[in-house]
């Protein structure tokens, strides 16, 4: 029975670990999604600006949204957070599926340890 104890000791241990850390990069990237828009919003602002007027940067907004779009991706420390979202985003995933694992393992290890109590 103690080495079941003990195995389900660790994996709590580690469950929250990995919990704190999903949580961690849920904030991280909650931040880098603010960047994100604030950078937009500027790179937005300054065409506009250097064009005088939004309407003058294409006809429909389609036309505007291209332009955007262009310009966004042609911008490099956009281009920088987008990357870093995107890596975020997926140490996000990772680490839920490794807290999603742990807690699977306790899971069972208390089932072994309550059916060693039960043939006891």
């Amino acid at each position: 029975m103690q080495p079941l104890y003990e195995t389900a000791m660790e994996l709590t241990g580690k469950l929250k670990a990995a919990r704190l850390q999903a949580a961690t990069l849920s904030k991280n990237l909650t931040e880098t999604e603010y960047r994100l828009k604030v950078k937009k919003a500027g790179i937005e602002r300054a065409l506009i600006k250097q064009v005088k007027n939004e309407k003058l940067l294409g006809n429909t907004l389609e036309d505007r949204t291209r332009i955007f779009t262009l310009a966004l991706d042609a911008d490099t420390d956009y281009q920088d957070l987008l990357r870093r979202h995107t890596d975020l985003t997926m140490e996000l995933e990772q680490a839920k599926i490794e807290a999603s694992f742990m807690r699977d393992r306790l899971t069972v290890t208390l089932a072994a340890m309550k059916a060693g109590e039960a043939t006891e």
